[in-house]
C-alpha cells in the first residue's frame, strides 16, 4: 500500500487493511510505503503495519522554486521504490494517492507488478492522472471523475469510498466523558481536516458566544492551531486519532471540510452537515465538486453560504440523523486486490 500527504490519502488505506481480514485462509501481508516526514508515517505505524520511507516529490499547480528540487526528488522516490519492492516481492500494489504515491505506482510498474489506484475525490488529482498509464485498474468514488480519465474508461470501475468499519461503532459515553458534555443539548462537531481551517477557526471564534446558547461545541481546529481547551460548552483540541468514532456517535450536527474521506464518514453515519469546501483558490476544485455532489445525493448534506451566518444555517439542517447507509466499499476493494494478486 501506498498514499499520503493528508489523512484523506492514508485512512482508506487503512478501511481496506481492515477490510482484509477473514477474506483469506491465511492472513493477508501488508506492507506501506511512505514518506519520511508525512502524516502516514505516524497512522500506518500506529497501526502496527510495516513502514518503508521513500524521499517523494511534492506535485504543485503553481509555479515554485521547490518544484525544482522535487523534480530530483520523483525519480530518486522511484530508485527507492524499486528498492523497498525488490525485497517486499509484493502480488499487488495499492496506491490511494497523494504525490508519494506516484514512484510507488512507476516503480511497481517497472517491475511487472499489477497496480491498482483509487481516486476518492470528484474531480481526478494529478498524482491519479499522472498514475493512471501505469495502472492496471483505476477505482473511483464519484462517476464524475471519469472526465480528465476519458482514454483510460477501459480499466475504470466506480465503487465508492472506503470507511473503516470502527467509525460507525463510536461510544457517546466516551465521548462525553472525554469532552465533559452531559448530553442533554445536541453537539455540533466542528472538523476542518487533519490541518484544519482558518476560515471556520475564525467563523467559530466569532459566533461561538451565540452557538453555546443551545449547542455544546467539540471543534477539531488543526495541528498547530491552537491547544486542548476544555469549558463548560466548549471542547477544542487540534485533531482526533481513535476519538474521532466517538465524538462522531455524540455529534448531532457537523461543519466539516468536504474532503472525500469526510464526506464518505459522514454519509455512512447520516449526520446532518454543512459543507465548507475549499475554493478554487486554494485547490483543484476537489472539495467544491466533492460538497456538490454530496448534497445533491443527501439531503442532509448542505453546501456552506459564506456570507450567512452558522447559527442561522444549522437551523436549516435536519434536526435527527438519517438511517445509517451500509459501506461495504473497502471490502468490495480488499476483495478485488486479493483477486488480482492471486492471479498474478
Amino acid at each position: 500500500m501506498t498514499g499520503g500527504g493528508t489523512a484523506g490519502h492514508v485512512v482508506p488505506n487503512l478501511a481496506i487493511a481492515d477490510a482484509t481480514k477473514g477474506l483469506t485462509k491465511k492472513p493477508v501481508k501488508i506492507s506501506y510505503i511512505g514518506s519520511h516526514s508525512g502524516i502516514e508515517k505516524s497512522l500506518i505505524q500506529d497501526e502496527k503495519i510495516p513502514y518503508y520511507e521513500i524521499r517523494a516529490g511534492k506535485f504543485r499547480r503553481y509555479f515554485d522554486l521547490k518544484n525544482l528540487v522535487d523534480l530530483v526528488r520523483i525519480p530518486l522516490g522511484i530508485f527507492q521504490s524499486y528498492n523497498h519492492l525488490s525485497h517486499l516481492k509484493p502480488d499487488v500494489i495499492f496506491s490511494k494517492g497523494g504525490f508519494v504515491g506516484f514512484p510507488v505506482v512507476v516503480a511497481g510498474w517497472l517491475k511487472r507488478i499489477p497496480v491498482i489506484i483509487h481516486e476518492s475525490d470528484a474531480i481526478p488529482g494529478l498524482a491519479t492522472r499522472l498514475s493512471a498509464p501505469f495502472a492496471l485498474k483505476i477505482l473511483l468514488a464519484y462517476e464524475s471523475a471519469l472526465d480528465g480519465l476519458e482514454k483510460f474508461a477501459f480499466k475504470t470501475e466506480v465503487v465508492g469510498a472506503p470507511v473503516r468499519i470502527s467509525i460507525l461503532k463510536g461510544s457517546k459515553a466516551t465521548a462525553k466523558r472525554i469532552t465533559g458534555f452531559t448530553g442533554r443539548r445536541p453537539v455540533l462537531l466542528v472538523a476542518g481536516g487533519s490541518t484544519g481551517s482558518k476560515q471556520i477557526n475564525d467563523m467559530i471564534k466569532n459566533e461561538k458566544k451565540v452557538l453555546i446558547k443551545g449547542l455544546d461545541i467539540i471543534h477539531l481546529t488543526g495541528a498547530g492551531k491552537g491547544g486542548k481547551k476544555k469549558e463548560k460548552h466548549y471542547f477544542a483540541c487540534p485533531y482526533a486519532k481513535n476519538e474521532m468514532k466517538d465524538f462522531y456517535a455524540l455529534a448531532t450536527f457537523c461543519i466539516s471540510r468536504a474532503g472525500a474521506n469526510a464526506i464518505a464518514e459522514l454519509t455512512a453515519l447520516g449526520i446532518p452537515t454543512l459543507l465548507f469546501p475549499l475554493g478554487m483558490d486554494q485547490s483543484r476544485g476537489d472539495q467544491l465538486a466533492n460538497a456538490r455532489a454530496a448534497a445533491y445525493s443527501f439531503s442532509f448534506f448542505r453546501v456552506a453560504n459564506e456570507k450567512s451566518s452558522l447559527a442561522h444555517q444549522l437551523k436549516l439542517l435536519p434536526s435527527r440523523r438519517s438511517q445509517k447507509i451500509a459501506n461495504t466499499v473497502a471490502k468490495n476493494i480488499a476483495s478485488i486486490l486479493i483477486k488480482t494478486a492471486n492471479s498474478k
